[in-house]
Formats: C-alpha cells, structure tokens, sequence
C-alpha cells in the first residue's frame, strides 16, 4: 500500500508547538536556536498546508492559539513524540547487543561452527537471542537480500556484486575413503587417482561445481557421481564402499554408520576461503559485529594447522 506523503515536516509541527507554548513566535524561535522570520514563515507553510489557522496573530502582542489550533495542538506533541520514540528506537536497535540476530550460515559449515559460536555469543551476551538460517549460497544471498538475515558464515563461492565478504580463513579440501579403500593406506593422492572411483557429493549447486571444476581444470576424468543431500548420509557412504568424497571440514571421529573412513592428503586441491558475508553498503549493528567477532575466534580455532 502506498501512503501519501503528508504536506508538512516535523520541524514544522515543532515550530507549532513552541510557540503554542510560549505564545509568541519571537521567544519559540530564541528556545529553538532558529530565526524570527524562518520561524514565521515555517508557521505560515504549515497553516496553508493544513488548509486552517493555527495562530491569531496579535499585533505587538504575540500569538494565540485560534480553536482549530487548540483541537490540533495535542495531535501535534503525539506526532512529534512519535517521531522522537521512533528515532530512539533505531538507535537502540543499531546500538544494542541484546534482542534478536538473524544470522545465516552454509548448511556444511553449521554442524562444526555454529554450536561453537552459539555457545560463545550466549556466555558473552546473555540478552541476545540468534535465529539462525541454514542454506546453501543461492539461498542465504536470496535472506541478506530480503533483510530477513543480517549476516552470514559461507564459503567464497558464486559471491553476487552486492555482498560485501570479509575473509576468515583458507581451507584445502582433502578427501575422505573407507578403511577398505584402495587408497587407504596412503597419505596424499592425486585429483586424477582419485576420479578413477566413485564420488559422493552433496546435492548442493555451488559446492557441486566447484568440486567438479577443480577435478576438470586438474585434467581428472569425470568420475561416477553418486549425489546425496544429507552430509551424514555421504559419510555412511563413503565408509561403506570404494567411493571417495571431498571435504573441508574435518570432523571429530572418524567413525560413521557405515564404518570408519580415512582422511587422504589432496596434492593438486584447490583452496577455498571461507568468511563472512552481508549486504554490501549496509552498516552492522552490534548484534551482527558481536556474531562476527565470535565467527572469527572460533574459525581461527578450527582452521589452526590446516
């Protein structure tokens, strides 16, 4: 719905209310630190505007409120007091570490860095609540566009030109086999050595082409790929057969459902960097910087010795 923008100002309703209050227009304009005449003019708009007097003029006498300014005199103070909540209001929004923070992150990423930092942001700033949006890139540019997220942990992957990124750490992928697999036993293979099995990927569209990319610009032969959504799922996978993944995040156990895996050294992996993303030209407020400060704390712990 569109509103139709009101034919007054707010300093307007101000000059109003002062000189209602001291009845002369010559000491509102002294109170206000404003000139006679800007005043009076100001006065003048705003009762032409409103189609009405507000003021019976006196002369060498000062002013007085005509009966239309009386009736229109406390509408004016809820008007001008509504403004000024409203001002404060986005101040302490902007200015407050306590109420709520939508912050969004990669769907890989939160299982190893959101309990760490929710963790953290709840012993630093018991007030402040976190809504968190887990997604994969196209879906966290699509909340931080829509305001519905202000802040997000992600990797450098398909980066629209309205995101502005702040850089956390770098990331080499390494690839994860079952104990039974034939490169099990070693501790670096070759991005071609490793597409002669089978691939299980996680069905998410920037991981997929990255991964696929790196494995072409190496000069691997496209290997068979097995696509799953659950990163659990690809684990089980992994550690049940003769099939490879690519990860960047090294989980805690090596043990899954479908047995143990083992970690193998990628030689010609590409980096990844992982950081913070938000809408470009938009200021943080502390809610989001207090987000970010623990993003970086927790990220340098994880990525210490990768």
């Amino acid at each position: 719905m569109a509103y139709p923008r009101p034919r007054f100002t707010l300093a307007q309703l101000q000059y109003f209310i002062a000189t209602a209050e001291t009845g002369s227009i010559s000491t509102a304009a002294q109170q206000l630190h404003a000139s006679q005449s800007a005043m009076s003019s100001a006065i003048h708009r705003l009762e032409r505007e409103l189609g009405c007097d507000l003021f019976i003029r006196h002369h060498a006498r000062g002013v007085s409120l005509s009966a239309n300014g009386r009736r229109l005199l406390d509408e004016a103070r809820t008007l001008l007091h509504d403004a000024l909540a409203f001002q404060e209001n986005a101040r302490s929004l902007q200015g407050s570490l306590s109420g709520e923070l939508h912050a969004g992150c990669f769907v890989t990423l939160a299982p190893f860095y959101l309990p760490p930092v929710l963790t953290r942001l709840r012993s630093r700033h018991a007030g402040l609540r976190v809504q968190v949006h887990e997604t994969d890139g196209a879906g966290l540019h699509d909340l931080l566009r829509s305001g519905a997220c202000e802040i997000a942990l992600t990797y450098r992957l398909d980066l629209g030109d309205d995101m502005a990124f702040e850089h956390l750490a770098q990331l080499r992928p390494y690839a994860l086999v079952s104990e039974r697999h034939p490169l099990a036993g070693r501790s670096e293979a070759t991005l071609s050595q490793l597409s002669r099995f089978p691939m299980i990927m996680l069905d998410l569209p920037e991981s997929s082409r990255f991964m696929l990319g790196m494995l072409a610009r190496a000069g691997a032969r496209p290997p068979e790929i097995i696509r799953t959504t659950s990163f659990e799922t690809m684990r089980a996978l992994v550690a049940a057969g003769e099939a490879f993944t690519i990860l960047n995040q090294r989980p805690r156990t090596p043990g899954t459902e479908g047995g143990r895996t083992h970690e193998v050294a990628i030689t010609d992996a590409e980096p990844v960097v992982l950081g913070l993303i938000q809408v470009a030209n938009i200021r943080p407020n502390r809610r989001v910087l207090a987000f970010g400060e623990e993003c970086r704390a927790v990220a340098a712990t994880l990525t210490a010795g990768t």
